[in-house]
């Protein structure tokens, strides 16, 4: 579809209020009777090199619960072995891979990772978060569980 370059200037002045290609898109369709998708908005928006807003965040800071990880990460050789994971046999949908872990206090837990590389974490019992250490360690011994299941899976054994 063409604009014209009083159209495009319009566009131009709204992208200060605009957050998103949503919000863009709904204005633009009402505001010259066009009926164009999501992505027909978004290669509009490319080609006239229209930015959006910073987005409005709805989390406020003390909602999110922050869990510090340290600074330098540990080492294979510095791992107590404290933490042990297994990795399940059947793949969960919508995951690469996932399994359960039992940290040094006993306390046990569900992993996976998503088709993302999002790593998630599902205590068993609710509100519990294991330590810094806890999480340096499972960090570690996933990473060389991980790497070992791929080694084993590129070479066929």
């Amino acid at each position: 579809m063409k604009f014209s370059d009083e159209q495009i200037n319009e566009m131009r002045s709204w992208m200060p209020e605009m957050h998103s290609i949503s919000e863009f898109q709904t204005k633009l369709n009402a505001t010259f009777a066009t009926h164009l998708t999501f992505l027909e908005t978004r290669f509009l928006m490319d080609d006239l090199n229209l930015q959006l807003a910073q987005p409005v965040s709805t989390i406020k800071k003390q909602d999110v619960p922050v869990t510090s990880i340290p600074e330098t990460p540990l080492e294979p050789s510095q791992v107590s072995n404290s933490v042990t994971i297994s990795v399940d046999p059947v793949t969960r949908p919508g995951m690469v891979v996932n399994g359960s872990v039992t940290f040094s206090d006993g306390q046990k837990a569900t992993w996976h990772l998503d088709q993302l590389g999002r790593l998630g974490l599902k205590p068993e019992q609710p509100g519990y978060h294991p330590s810094q250490e806890d999480v340096a360690e499972f960090q570690v011994v996933l990473q060389e569980k991980l790497s070992e299941i791929s080694n084993r899976n590129a070479f066929g054994l």
